[in-house]
């Protein structure tokens, strides 16, 4: 089969389309045919170096979406030709956090696809039974791919993490990447006003197309004075899908008693935190929650009925993995660019 296999960590010259073997299917996996495969920001900190459980050689990619091709001994869940989406990791199905729907604090967690196996940068995926998901029929394979980890990580961090209600006041940061916008069109099918913040001026015009009425441009990290100009008292809550450049105004960008998600980790930066300002306006600092199973159901489900879409930017053979990294990197992305491999 065909692969893109990270070779080294640093630039994207250390990736390449290569003819690899397909996996053997054993005991608990199955084999996905890849449709279609994301490439997220993620992504682009991994092949450089910045997460410590990467080892290549390895092929990427933790986010795609396809049909079963053959199941393993043992394999109950899933039959050759349903149609799935991939999880970030297996689970072992019978601790009491499976058991209880928190199967993303399963201590038997060993595979997490693209990180420490391989993952969707290929035609084909070796998955265990409890990694994937079942993809309802009619949502075409490239919005498929990113459902979990672009659009499943922007719904679950506005719904459950910030917990934004209606008519709320909500900020997000990095609004023209996947998750962002998966944010944005959250926060608005909840009936949350919804600030968007980008660093690209090109990009303004794509975000008020949607029909956004505060659309911030900056790339100095000092958009809480925009803010604060328009809206004295501040914002409910901020989305913040990019990281250290931004989590500084995101807080100041808060009204007393507001919160921010922090999802983005675009730069992997130390951030100072003023200790006084959030302790006497009673911010509330929440990591990321991810994407629950529960969460990506509730997110296909969505995208099934129109109510919420799945933004591509491009969409390039698998061949020009390299390219889309570049073209994340150069921030030239509307959304997510997606990979499709050739099947033909």
């Amino acid at each position: 089969m065909q692969a893109v296999v990270l070779r080294k960590t640093g630039g994207p010259e250390g990736m390449a389309l290569e003819e690899v073997p397909t996996p053997e299917v054993t005991e608990g996996r199955v084999l996905v045919r890849v449709r279609a495969c994301g490439v997220a920001h993620r992504d682009i900190i991994e092949r450089s170096g910045g997460n410590r459980l990467l080892s290549p050689p390895i092929v990427q990619g933790h986010e795609f979406a396809g049909e079963i091709v053959e199941i393993g001994p043992g394999v109950q869940r899933w039959r050759p030709g349903d149609r799935v989406v991939n999880l970030y990791t297996d689970s072992c199905g019978t601790c009491e956090h499976c058991t209880s729907g928190e199967e993303r604090l399963c201590p038997g967690v060993t595979e997490a696809y693209g990180l420490t196996v391989n993952g969707g940068y290929a035609q084909f995926a070796l998955v265990r039974e409890r990694g994937l998901e079942a993809l309802p029929d009619g949502i075409p394979w490239e919005q498929a791919a990113i459902l979990m980890s672009a659009v499943g990580v922007g719904y679950n961090n506005v719904v459950t993490t910030a917990a934004v209600r209606p008519d709320e006041h909500v900020l997000v940061t990095g609004a023209t990447g996947g998750v962002g916008l998966a944010a944005v069109e959250t926060a608005r099918l909840i009936g949350a006003r919804v600030w968007a913040v980008t660093s690209s001026p090109a990009k303004k015009a794509h975000l008020e197309a949607m029909g956004l009425e505060h659309v911030l441009v900056d790339d100095t990290g000092s958009f809480h004075k925009m803010v604060r100009e328009r809206r004295p008292q501040g914002v409910d809550a901020v989305i913040d899908c990019v990281g250290a450049p931004t989590l500084h105004a995101s807080i100041r960008s808060l009204r007393r008693f507001g919160r921010v998600a922090v999802v983005g980790t675009l730069e992997q930066a130390r951030v100072e935190l003023a200790l006084g300002y959030t302790v006497i306006n009673s911010i509330k600092i929440l990591g990321s929650d991810n994407v629950s199973r529960q969460a990506l159901r509730e997110v296909m489900a969505l995208a099934a009925e129109g109510r919420l879409s799945a933004r591509v930017d491009r969409v390039l053979p698998l061949g020009q993995a390299a390219e889309a990294h570049q073209l994340i990197e150069d921030r030239k992305a509307f959304g997510r660019i997606v990979l499709v491999p050739d099947h033909d």
